[in-house]
């Protein structure tokens, strides 16, 4: 499993747009599981969509939405979860977090050492990390996502 965050590739993070184009668009095959939202779209139904404790749309919608408003999120979870589960299944688990003390407090592990970096949602492949509009933080099983994150954003650190 790889984690990075990027802190000095933008001068503004989260643009989703950017990073989900990065690690594949719609070539990605999940659903998106957000939550612990916090953004500010223009776009009334974009607003009450964001404005729930959790928002769970497919990858291509999520696409759409961007594509037709791409505005900043400041905090925000964005899990991937394969589309074999259902809505019912994702939920049975705790909504994932984005604060560091939090999920030092709730994480199964006291450190944050490279060799016990997890995702925070147990049925997720990919965990994307908006973090206070200062910097995106990404954890995937896939190295050969990690590698396409790395190639758009090279400023990355490994945590």
């Amino acid at each position: 499993m790889k984690r990075y965050i990027s802190r000095k590739d933008n001068k503004y993070y989260t643009y989703m747009l950017n990073v989900l184009n990065a690690i594949g668009g719609r070539k990605l095959n999940y659903n998106w599981l957000i939550t612990d939202i916090e953004a500010y779209p223009l776009t009334k139904s974009i607003m009450d969509k964001m404005s729930r404790e959790y928002v769970i749309i497919s990858n291509n919608e999520l696409l759409n939405l961007l594509e037709q408003e791409d505005f900043q999120w400041i905090w925000g979870v964005f899990s991937a979860i394969s589309p074999i589960y259902s809505r019912e299944e994702i939920l049975k688990y705790k909504l994932p977090i984005y604060s560091q003390e939090e999920w030092e407090n709730e994480l199964p592990y006291s450190d944050s050492s490279i060799d016990n970096i997890t995702i925070q949602h147990p049925l997720a492949e990919i965990e994307i990390v908006a973090f206070d509009s200062t910097y995106v933080q990404i954890t995937c099983k896939d190295e050969k996502i990690a590698n396409k994150f790395l190639k758009k954003y090279r400023l990355s650190k490994q945590e």
